[in-house]
Order: C-alpha cells, then sequence, then structure tokens
C-alpha cells in the first residue's frame, strides 16, 4: 500500500478489488492467500503503471517484464537467461542496478537499490530476491537450491518468514543483496515451452510469490483434491473423510495444518472465493449460480460469506470490476 499512499491514492479500491477485506489491515497476526496478495501487487502495478509499486524514483513502466521474458525466452540456458535479464533491467532502469558474477564455484546475483530510502521497510528488496529466485527456478523446472541470501538491512520482526522465503543461510547487514547459489546451475537447460511462458507473464506476480515446491505441501494437495472431486462444483467432506484420503488422522490433518498457520475451514474458504471470484467476474455468472457452484444451499449464506472475505457483496464486487 505504500505506493498509493506516497501518490496519495486511495487504497480502500485496490483492496477491495484484490479481494481483500479492508478490516484485516488492522491485524498485524491475519494473512491473505497468496492469490489475494498477487492481485493486490498487479492491481497497484496497473494504478500506478509502475511495476516497482512506488519503491524507486523512477517508474518501470507495466509491460517491462513481460518485454524481458520475451527478450530470454530465446536463451538457451539459465545462466544466457540471467545475463540478458541483468543487461535488460540495467539498460532500462539505474534504480535497481543487478550484477551476476561467479566466485568460488558459486554464481552470486546481487543488486542494491539506488536510493533505500524510498524503500523504508525493503519491501521492494525482499521482492526482487523472490523474483529473482523463482523465475528462473521455473524456467529450468526444478527449485534453485540457495548456499546464502544476504539482505543489506538488519534483521527484521519477519526474520523467520524470510527463513521459510529464502531456505538458505541468512546474512544481514551485507553491502548489497545476494542470492548465492551451485554456479552449476547456469548451464541448467531451460525447459519451458513460449506459451507456458505467456501464461506465466500474463498470471505475474501470482507465479513468483510461491515458494519453489510448495505445490507439493499439504494444503496445495487438499485444494488439488477438491478441485478435482467434481468437474462443476466444489465438494467439501468432512475433514476426517479428507484425513483418510490423504492416509493419515483426522487429528494429524488438524495439528499439520495448524503448524503451517492454516486450517481445514481457511482452506475451503479460499477455494470458495477464489472459484466465485472467478465465476462472478470473468463467467459472469449469476450470484444464486455461483452461491451453487461453491457450496452453498442459498444466495444469502454466499452473500454474507463474500462480503466477509472481501468487504463488499457479490454484486457490488462485480460492479467495481465492470
Amino acid at each position: 500500500m505504500h505506493g498509493l499512499r506516497e501518490n496519495r491514492l486511495a487504497q480502500q479500491p485496490a483492496l477491495e478489488r484484490a479481494g481483500i477485506n479492508p478490516a484485516v489491515m488492522e491485524n498485524r497476526s491475519q494473512r491473505v492467500h497468496t492469490d489475494q496478495v498477487a492481485r493486490l501487487f498487479k492491481t497497484v502495478q496497473e494504478t500506478l503503471n509502475d511495476e516497482f509499486m512506488g519503491f524507486t524514483q523512477n517508474s518501470c513502466k507495466v509491460g517491462l517484464f513481460a518485454t524481458m521474458a520475451e527478450l530470454v525466452s530465446h536463451c538457451s540456458t539459465l545462466g544466457e537467461l540471467l545475463e540478458k535479464a541483468v543487461n535488460f533491467y540495467n539498460l532500462v532502469s539505474d534504480d535497481i542496478p543487478m550484477r551476476l558474477s561467479r566466485s568460488r564455484g558459486n554464481a552470486v546475483l546481487s543488486f542494491k537499490m539506488a536510493k533505500p530510502e524510498l524503500d523504508p521497510e525493503h519491501f521492494m528488496a525482499e521482492f526482487w530476491l523472490v523474483i529473482w529466485h523463482r523465475f528462473p527456478s521455473w524456467y529450468i523446472g526444478q527449485p534453485i537450491r540457495l548456499q546464502e541470501t544476504h539482505f543489506t538491512f538488519g534483521a527484521p520482526q519477519h526474520r523467520d518468514e524470510l527463513q521459510i522465503m529464502f531456505p538458505a543461510d541468512l546474512q544481514f547487514n551485507s553491502s548489497a543483496n545476494r542470492l548465492i547459489f551451485d554456479a552449476q546451475y547456469l548451464d541448467k537447460p531451460l525447459v519451458r515451452s513460449d506459451q507456458e511462458l505467456q501464461t506465466f507473464v500474463q498470471n505475474a506476480p501470482a507465479d513468483v510469490m510461491t515458494i519453489p515446491g510448495s505445490d507439493s505441501t499439504l494444503e496445495a494437495q487438499i485444494e488439488r483434491i477438491i478441485s478435482q472431486r467434481h468437474p462443476d462444483r466444489l465438494i467439501f467432506v468432512p475433514i476426517h473423510q479428507m484425513a483418510a484420503e490423504l492416509g493419515i488422522s483426522s487429528q494429524t490433518l488438524h495439528r499439520r495444518l495448524k503448524e503451517s498457520a492454516t486450517s481445514y475451514q481457511k482452506i475451503k474458504d479460499n477455494l470458495r472465493r477464489e472459484v466465485a471470484i472467478q465465476k462472478l467476474v470473468s463467467e459472469r455468472l449469476s450470484v444464486e449460480r455461483v452461491a451453487e457452484i461453491v457450496g452453498f444451499t442459498e444466495s444469502r449464506s454466499f452473500t454474507r460469506a463474500f462480503k466477509h472475505w472481501t468487504g463488499l457483496t457479490p454484486r457490488e464486487y462485480c460492479k467495481r470490476e465492470a
């Protein structure tokens, strides 16, 4: 929200468009789903026409990431991709100068924020590290195993979160932000097709927000089981039946989901919200039909739930997206 505040633009419409109830902003411990965050990022980028979201002196016009992706699609190895991507961004912007080097058998992708004071909570620095770990990992079809991740700032309160985002040795107060990994990855071939890249760019930044390998998490497994159960609507079974399908006890399932800061109910609500938004906005189905698809017996109950999720009724949400 920083970029919107700095430009004196309303924040609530962006939150609502992302399907995030503005009330959650008051609760520091509240988590929101990756799909909601991705929509929020995209909304802010489009509102500001700035892929750097207001955290740099000069804006980075929407479309530059897609242009970079098209440029690197002709590369054959990860090393070639990173070289071209670094050269591209260094040519079009002086705000986040990047460098790719080798040191003692390792590849080092590094950058500094030209004006770090414009990124007071180091949000953009962290996000740029995320992008340049996730995008290359996706392109070679396997997670790049990091050896070290360096940050130019001191350890923040969310250090534990950074350890999950960048599973490696974390070093703070470094001279540059760095991703350090085995240089052998630079010789890895690119395995994605042009169509896959086009889909990735269209979905951006959604796919760079997921941790490589996270599609095998328990939450992802449950989402797949529910989504594949019926082609036309969501069907939710009791937790003990879901546990049986996963080959574990219901107590174990409850405990493991709690350890991951989620629950069976949250997973169901996340799926319902995302499917509902897709059906309402993209397919223009009626509220009554969408309520049925996502598992509500009456539309009034669905409307109440949707407003709790997003802060808007389904009809209000559709009007905002029109």
